[in-house]
C-alpha cells in the first residue's frame, strides 16, 4: 500500500509491530493464568475482558481520532465499547483494527500531521504525529507490564 507519508507509513508499521508484540505477551499471561496488574482504581484492570478491551479499543481509539482530526472520519470499523465483546474476538478485532490503520492512514501527509493544533480528551494540544506516537508506545507499556508479572517482578 503507498502512503503519502513516510513518516505515517513507520508510525503504522511500528505500531502493527509493537500491538503484535503485546497480543503474543497477552496470550502468554492467558496461558500462565497470571495475576492482574494491580488496579490502583482504574477501570481498565478490573477483569482480564478490561484489560485487554482497553489496548485493543484504545488501539482504534488512536486510529479514529487521527483520522477525525484530518477530516476523515472512519466509518467501518467495529466501534463497540463493550469489553467482553472485544475479548471475545481479540485476535479478529485486532486484526481488523490495523487493516484500518492502513487503510485510512495511508492518505495522511506529512503536513496534515505535524500541527499541534488538535486538543485531546484530557486537555493537551498534539499533532496526529504525535497521538500516533502515543497508540505505538501503549501497547508497549502494557506489555512490559505483562512481562514483569510473567517474570515474577513487581509491575
Amino acid at each position: 500500500m503507498d502512503f503519502k507519508s513516510r513518516a505515517v507509513r513507520n508510525l503504522v508499521d511500528l505500531h502493527e509491530r509493537e500491538l503484535r508484540a503485546f497480543l503474543v505477551t497477552w496470550r502468554k499471561f492467558l496461558a500462565a493464568n497470571a495475576p492482574m496488574p494491580d488496579a490502583r482504581g482504574d477501570e481498565s484492570y478490573a477483569s482480564r475482558d478490561h484489560l485487554i478491551g482497553h489496548v485493543l479499543m484504545a488501539a482504534r481509539g488512536y486510529m479514529v481520532r487521527s483520522c477525525e482530526w484530518v477530516g476523515r472520519p472512519v466509518t467501518d470499523v467495529d466501534m463497540t465499547t463493550d469489553a467482553a465483546a472485544v475479548a471475545a474476538r481479540f485476535e479478529a478485532f485486532a486484526e481488523e483494527v490495523l487493516a484500518a490503520y492502513r487503510r485510512h492512514l495511508a492518505a495522511m501527509s506529512t503536513e496534515e500531521i505535524e500541527e499541534q493544533k488538535h486538543k485531546t480528551r484530557w486537555g493537551a494540544l498534539m499533532s496526529v504525529e504525535m497521538l500516533l506516537e502515543h497508540a505505538v508506545v501503549h501497547p508497549m507499556r502494557h506489555g512490559i507490564q505483562l512481562e514483569r508479572i510473567l517474570a515474577g517482578q513487581p509491575d
